[in-house]
């Protein structure tokens, strides 16, 4: 129970951090990393064969950290800079979507990528 609360006060944490609060020019890294990484553990903790193993909260993490990098993209208040590191940043929660959709849900992934190169194509970055 410790590693589950540990685990969501980090997200949340670094949640928290990425959407409310103001940025200090050269630090949009390091707080993209932190919310990114934290939503990905959060999900692999999740994944795991164990009695805690749950897909749908699995899946959630991943798309929550997915939409918030891509619409932090599409957001023209935050700096370039900022979009530009979410953009590069991407790839972390759509590659371990792919990998938790396999073969079976492909039309979900495709539905993702889709929107992924609509918002490149759109952004300017």
């Amino acid at each position: 129970m410790d590693k589950t609360r540990e685990l969501y006060r980090q997200y949340f944490l670094a949640e928290d951090r990425f959407l409310n609060h103001p940025l200090i020019p050269g630090y949009e890294q390091d707080i993209i990393i932190d919310m990114t990484q934290a939503g990905m553990n959060l999900a692999a903790y999740y994944g795991q064969p164990t009695p805690v193993k749950n897909p749908l909260l699995q899946e959630l993490f991943l798309r929550r950290v997915f939409f918030h990098l891509l619409n932090t993209i599409d957001n023209r208040h935050q700096s370039r800079i900022f979009r530009r590191i979410c953009l590069d940043y991407l790839y972390c929660p759509l590659l371990a979507l792919k990998k938790f959709y396999g073969d079976s849900h492909t039309d979900k992934f495709l539905s993702l990528k889709h929107n992924l190169l609509q918002l490149q194509h759109s952004s300017g970055l």
